[in-house]
């Protein structure tokens, strides 16, 4: 492997890296402009949805795309989208015109997340589950980003200059997207049914039910950690907020801790041991007598959640090489139900009592396990419908 294709890759990773940073910063965007948009709790709630449907609809449609035109045109697409609908939006002052503009900076997020995922698992096929939680790590950074760009540069420079901050900060990653050359599509010319026909194989639906239940779990643990905490404690919000920041910070740092524990315990293992850990966290949360300990068990269960998803995908890239577009964005749409549902599911059982939700880390985890044996059976095998 020449020295030109080793720095051409890096750089590639980079800007992967990078555009992934702009999903995490577009997945907490509307959360963090609410409390400064005059609309009603009706329409905060639909303001909330439909950057998510936005992404859902993306992460639906563009695998296919991804494996016949390749990865530069899609990224250089979704940046452009993000970055025009950010920085339009100080400027809009209709709720209808809000949504269109949260539906398309949802949409280019989408895109961004699945065509990020598929081709840092291109470029690193010798170690695919460590390169993608790499990715997640930046991901996390992202996420963090907007509520404290909002929180920290809003008062003094206005919502406004934030937005267009964001906006022009896609703008510029979207010039070495365009300035870099990008790897061929593998599947340039292909008829649409013969890429579908890879989605008949039973093993794509086994990674996306191991996603569905992960993402059920990790996006119940978002939603509902803090509210955990609060009612079961009677704490303030400030407090109960510790929960969060410790679940948001916990997957960061498992993220990049994965990156090297992947090297010595392999994927197999590193997700059993993921999902034991949050089963760990979760027992200690739900046994907590006091909110210090509550708290523990959050960021513990959060160090099991990290590292499963980008694994997962990095096992998926390995055992379909040639149609990662496609299989990632089939089992990432699965995994986005599950994300969806999860938070749903966790409000039933709130009824029953706030630390009964923390039954679904618990046997969200034993349904991980349960799929990565079935995943990882003959994990050497390399299937192709070419």
């Amino acid at each position: 492997m020449s020295k030109n294709f080793e720095i051409r890759r890096f750089a590639l990773v980079l800007t992967a890296n990078a555009c992934m940073f702009v999903f995490g910063v577009v997945l907490l965007l509307m959360g963090s402009l609410l409390p400064s948009l005059e609309v009603n709790y009706v329409q905060a709630g639909s303001l909330g949805s439909f950057p998510l449907a936005g992404i859902l609809i993306a992460t639906i449609l563009v695998g296919l795309v991804l494996d016949t035109v390749g990865a530069k045109p899609v990224l250089a697409v979704a940046l452009a989208m993000v970055a025009g609908a950010v920085g339009l939006m100080p400027s809009l002052h209709t709720y209808m015109a809000l949504a269109i503009a949260a539906l398309v900076y949802g949409f280019g997020g989408g895109v961004l997340n699945t065509a990020t995922n598929a081709l840092v698992a291109d470029l690193s096929v010798a170690g695919r589950g460590a390169a993608l939680n790499l990715l997640g790590f930046s991901f996390s950074l992202g996420a963090l980003a907007a509520p404290l760009l909002m929180s920290t540069l809003s008062g003094k420079f206005g919502t406004a200059s934030v937005l267009h901050i964001l906006a022009i900060g896609a703008g510029v990653i979207l010039v070495p997207v365009l300035a870099f050359r990008f790897p061929a599509p593998t599947h340039a010319g292909t008829r649409l049914a013969d890429l579908l026909r890879v989605l008949n194989h039973p093993l794509v639906w086994l990674f996306g039910a191991l996603l569905f239940f992960e993402s059920g779990s990790e996006n119940s643990m978002f939603v509902w950690a803090g509210k955990i905490v609060a009612g079961t404690f009677h704490s303030g919000p400030e407090r109960a907020n510790w929960a969060l920041v410790g679940l948001s910070a916990a997957i960061g740092a498992g993220r990049l801790g994965a990156a090297f524990l992947l090297r010595v315990l392999g994927s197999r293992r590193t997700m059993l041991l993921s999902a034991a850990v949050a089963v760990t966290g979760a027992v200690v949360a739900y046994s907590s007598r006091e909110l210090p300990v509550a708290v523990l068990g959050m960021i513990v269960i959060g160090l099991g959640l990290a590292s499963i998803y980008p694994t997962a995908l990095g096992v998926a890239g390995d055992r379909f090489p040639r149609q990662t577009g496609t299989v990632f964005g089939a089992i990432m749409a699965v995994s986005l139900v599950g994300g969806t549902a999860g938070p749903s599911i966790c409000g039933a059982l709130a009824a029953t009592g706030l630390r009964n939700i923390l039954w679904v880390p618990m046997i969200s985890a034993a349904a991980v396990a349960t799929f990565t044996i079935l995943v990882t059976r003959d994990s050497q095998k390399v299937i192709s419908t070419d």
